[in-house]
């Protein structure tokens, strides 16, 4: 499957858990393009489609009834959307079902600074297109509604129904909630938000879903809807799913939580393709050989149609646990996560304790899903659910690691105190971190097939560097803001440069522009740091700005929550300061080129004006040989400055699934001893 063909799955997802009858009759409202067209065609049912645009014309259907209709964001183009489900109702069986799709004009996405669907502008359908549309010559052609308003269209018509809540949006199902429901999850490490424009977002959507829920606003405010429809009441139902389409065929599944008429719930796992069966049938063999080393394992049964049954556990997960600890009892939350781990460890026979590479123990058998969103706390123990992977001879470490990982990632929203480093260093993984890391990275991106859908995900995900640049200029005034954080080397050349900052920021700082300026000093208020080396500077406090005269330096902050950096040099009277964004782009002071009369260098090479006066080339430049030699010589023969950019180790194990042989700072110094290159920056 090609990744054409799998983004058309991911959109499947809307609707390919819903209990469609065998032999039933359908009406699909949309074009026969769509996708979900394609899923519904292979449901075994009787399917007739008719496009927005002919609706008036569904009298060809004579007086035809379906016991499903589906009309997934297609109706939303209509100028009256009432009168359209009324239509359509008439042709719904007494006990059929009719299936709205609608996206929310209040949904929080659009809160976020993300672009309408309709009309391409941010914050238009929050204020209800009042600007949009108010002139006749206005072209209509869509526009987003809020759930008040589509429930008024249904009851108005008669029929009953029930709503759900759809995260993120209708183009990549991940959770489908109904709004009578409370879940469990933590969403924060459930769903990865996907947007229309990306770039425009200036708020981490999935660091908010928790904090709606507990505030009881997240259904009014989830991006889209899927209304239910009936004539009459429908005593089952379905409370919640989650959906991991875009994995290969037998790892994408539907965890769906159901509720009989007896107000009994149960949960069935759902393979979304014939290939996830067998990995049912591994689940329950994974399950019986933790139990053997008495690790709890809740019950599980295949049913009828090969989905994996298991009970309702109304407990919290081991992830929703472990939060609310961090908050409220850090010594009770490092206990019981010193406990965890134990089990993690005990999971599997040690085939070594310690090797030359510092990894630690080896698993015979890693359970890499053994980690707090697959875990229940049933009185006191955790019991596991849901273990679909085995990796053999596997560092336990990096199992750890990945348990560390999403732990930190949601106690980092209810303000423990606790971070993701003291719990590293408490398990001895600090120092080969990017080890692990790598390790966990490696299995994420393959299993979300991250590399081959990559395209498809920049256009759809925030990057948070784009986020905290968006958010740093609705701080500012147009003219602070370029003057702060655009054009922060303008007038710099005749001042001393000081670095205020030595963490990630600094650090990135340092190795793409420390080569074009001499750095006179570098800050930092943590003492224990002051006197260590940063990139051949000795670090200092911010006294060290008493030494110099007012007007002759400048101070370029390299630190993310800059604020009270900022608010402490404006106390010392230091005015002429600047704010590294990492995520711009700025002008880089190049060295000066010599061009001789002659068009000769002392060297030799052909100085004769150029083409291009900069030029750029770019790789991994491993085992370097005379292949990259010649590629350079070319590229210096069309520009006067040829600048390489050197692909770092971590992003050559990222990106190229691989470890160079020559380590990066190697790599960069035979580059920099090439005659033809003249600068080396680090990607």
């Amino acid at each position: 499957m090609n990744a054409e063909e799998r983004i058309r799955e991911i959109r499947k997802g809307v609707l390919m858990w819903y209990p469609f009858k065998r032999g039933s009759s359908v009406l699909f409202i949309g074009n026969e393009t769509d996708p979900l067209f394609e899923m519904l065609k292979g449901c075994s049912v009787d399917l007739f489609s008719l496009s927005v645009n002919q609706l008036n014309d569904i009298g060809r259907l004579r007086k035809r009834e379906f016991e499903y209709i589906v009309a997934i964001e297609s109706l939303e183009v209509l100028q009256d959307i009432q009168g359209a489900i009324g239509l359509l109702s008439k042709h719904l069986s007494e006990k059929g079902h009719m299936i709205l799709g609608f996206n929310n004009r209040l949904g929080v996405r659009y809160f976020f600074g993300d672009r309408d669907p309709y009309t391409n502008q941010s914050f238009d359908g929050i204020e209800n297109y009042r600007h949009t549309y108010s002139k006749k010559e206005d072209d209509f052609f869509g526009r987003c509604y809020d759930k008040e308003t589509i429930t008024s269209w249904i009851v108005h018509m008669g029929l009953k129904y029930c709503c759900y809540s759809v995260l993120p949006d209708f183009s990549n199902v991940q959770m489908v909630l109904r709004d009578d429901y409370q879940s469990n999850e933590d969403f924060t490490v459930r769903v990865i938000p996907t947007y229309n424009h990306p770039k425009t977002i200036f708020i981490e959507e999935d660091y908010v879903y928790n904090t709606l829920q507990r505030n009881g606003m997240f259904h009014s405010m989830a991006n889209c809807f899927i209304f239910d429809c009936s004539k009459e009441e429908d005593n089952e139902a379905i409370l919640q799913v989650t959906s991991s389409m875009g994995r290969n065929e037998e790892d994408a599944f539907f965890t769906i939580i159901r509720q009989d008429i007896l107000n009994k719930k149960s949960v069935i796992k759902m393979p979304a393709y014939c290939e996830g069966k067998n990995k049912i049938k591994k689940m329950i063999e994974v399950a019986d050989e933790l139990r053997e080393h008495d690790i709890d394992v809740i019950e599980m049964k295949v049913d009828k149609n090969g989905s994996l049954e298991m009970p309702y556990i109304s407990e919290p997960t081991a992830q929703l646990y472990f939060r609310e600890l961090a908050a409220s009892d850090e010594r009770m939350f490092l206990e019981k996560l010193d406990e965890f781990i134990n089990v993690i460890s005990h999971s599997s026979i040690h085939i070594s304790e310690h090797n030359h590479d510092g990894e630690g123990a080896v698993l015979a058998k890693a359970y890499l899903d053994m980690v707090p969103l697959n875990c229940f706390v049933i009185k006191g123990r955790f019991v596991f659910f849901d273990q679909e992977f085995v990796a053999d001879d596997y560092p336990l470490n990096a199992v750890i690691y990945r348990t560390l990982a999403i732990i930190a990632r949601s106690i980092g929203t209810v303000g423990a105190s606790v971070t993701f480093n003291d719990l590293l260093k408490r398990y001895n993984l600090y120092d080969n971190r990017e080890k692990w890391e790598s390790l966990e990275r490696e299995f994420l991106s393959d299993l979300r097939k991250e590399d081959e859908l990559a395209n498809y995900y920049t256009k759809k995900r925030y990057d948070s560097s784009q986020v905290y640049s968006n958010r740093l200029r609705m701080n500012f005034s147009s003219e602070e803001y370029l003057r702060r954080f655009v054009n922060i080397f303008k007038g710099i050349d005749n001042k001393k440069v000081i670095i205020f900052g030595t963490g990630q920021f600094a650090k990135r700082f340092m190795e793409l522009y420390g080569g074009d300026y001499d750095v006179e000093a570098v800050i930092d208020n943590n003492i224990s740091r002051q006197g260590e080396d940063f990139y051949g500077v000795k670090i200092s406090g911010a006294d060290v700005l008493d030494s110099y005269e007012h007007g002759t330096y400048r101070v370029i902050v390299c630190i993310k929550n800059f604020l009270s950096v900022t608010n402490q040099l404006e106390k010392m009277g230091v005015n002429d300061y600047v704010i590294y964004d990492p995520s711009q782009v700025y002008e880089r002071q190049r060295k000066p080129v010599s061009v001789p009369l002659n068009g000769h260098s002392d060297n030799g090479i052909n100085n004769t004006p150029k083409k291009y006066h900069t030029g750029y080339i770019a790789g991994v430049f491993d085992l370097f040989h005379v292949g990259h030699l010649e590629k350079f010589k070319l590229a210096k023969e069309q520009c006067d400055y040829l600048i390489v950019g050197l692909v770092s180790d971590e992003g050559v194990v990222k990106y190229k699934k691989t470890t160079p042989f020559i380590p990066f700072e190697d790599r960069k110094a035979m580059l920099e001893a090439c005659r033809y290159v003249d600068e080396v920056v680090k990607i």
